[in-house]
């Protein structure tokens, strides 16, 4: 069964809904510019550790059941934490960001950065890879959860949010942004070779204050075969709304896996916002549909409450539903 979209219900699935005040989405649309291939180090706040050195970071609480139609009944509490540090040495700058949950802490991202001019910079290191309109943490998210229900390869490794070491050409004026990549692996590798290379290029161009598109593709060598990602997705960011739509397909190891999600959210005042979100999954034979309810209380600039309740339809699983409660709090 293939998913049919007329263009009534991709209208009425846009739907409204709108980002949280004090929450930042690095890859969202927003009137000041397209965000690809910037330099964040120097635009993120932070608390300030003297004069070159900026300190930022979040605590996220979870609590998560999940009935599953004709399985098992799961509850479930998680704590993850994430502190970063950012270095100001211009024209260079560097980042550093440790993620804590309560058996583990990690190197996430260590990577520096030389800025040949405002424009255009080379990043080196350990990185977050830059295809797909979801961010990588909480503070970035428009709900609890992410979208897609297959989100892993089967061997620990994301399909959407990797940290992958490597070089990365940057260029960003604000209205367009460009990256080209060159790293060890994508999904499945960490060893550079000539077997083992894995390329990411991506675009995107602000079309008109607040309306941001991106297409992006990366590739990588496993053995004889190889996996490879195109993505594409526009956001539209008019003040307390947001509009998105995104595409994704996958060739992973000659199984084919494309994605559709579908996102609206809006901030209806000051301290309450909702999402509205909808995906479709393709892959390996099993269809799934999700569809995502989360509303946003925002109680200070850094301290915000979540409640999410998301259901989904597997052709040839079982179906499942799915209630968050999240406390998170940003420095």
């Amino acid at each position: 069964m293939k998913l049919l979209l007329p263009s009534t219900l991709l209208l009425l699935g846009i739907s409204l809904s709108a980002q949280m005040p004090g929450m930042m989405s690095m890859q969202a649309a927003t009137a000041d510019g397209t965000s690809l291939g910037a330099n964040h180090t120097l635009a993120t706040d932070g608390i300030a550790l003297g004069n070159r050195v900026k300190m930022t970071g979040y605590v996220d609480f979870i609590f998560m059941y999940d009935d599953e139609d004709g399985g098992d009944q799961t509850e479930d509490f998680s704590t993850a934490s994430d502190v970063d540090f950012l270095f100001d040495l211009s024209p260079v700058t560097a980042e550093l960001h440790l993620a804590m949950d309560s058996s583990d802490i990690g190197l996430e991202q260590a990577f520096g950065r030389y800025s040949f001019n405002n424009s255009f910079h080379l990043t080196f290191g350990r990185q977050l890879t830059s295809l797909g309109f979801e961010a990588d943490e909480a503070p970035g998210l428009y709900a609890t959860s992410f979208a897609y229900r297959y989100n892993d390869n089967g061997a620990g490794t994301d399909f959407r949010r990797n940290y992958k070491d490597g070089v990365r050409l940057n260029f960003n004026n604000g209205q367009f942004g460009l990256i080209f990549g060159l790293h060890d692996g994508y999904w499945a590798n960490e060893d550079f070779n000539g077997d083992n290379i894995a390329i990411d290029l991506a675009a995107s161009a602000m079309i008109i204050p607040g309306l941001e598109a991106q297409l992006g593709y990366a590739q990588e060598e496993v053995g004889n075969d190889d996996i490879s990602q195109f993505n594409a997705w526009i956001s539209y960011n008019p003040n307390d709304l947001t509009l998105a739509m995104e595409y994704d397909n996958f060739d992973i190891l000659g199984t084919d896996y494309w994605a559709l999600m579908l996102l609206g959210n809006y901030q209806f005042v000051d301290w309450m916002g909702a999402t509205l979100r909808y995906s479709h999954e393709d892959y390996n034979d099993t269809e799934a549909d999700r569809i995502t309810l989360a509303l946003l209380f925002t109680i200070t600039d850094n301290l915000f409450f979540n409640v999410e309740y998301s259901t989904t339809d597997v052709d040839g699983g079982n179906d499942y539903d799915e209630f968050y409660v999240e406390g998170l709090l940003t420095f």
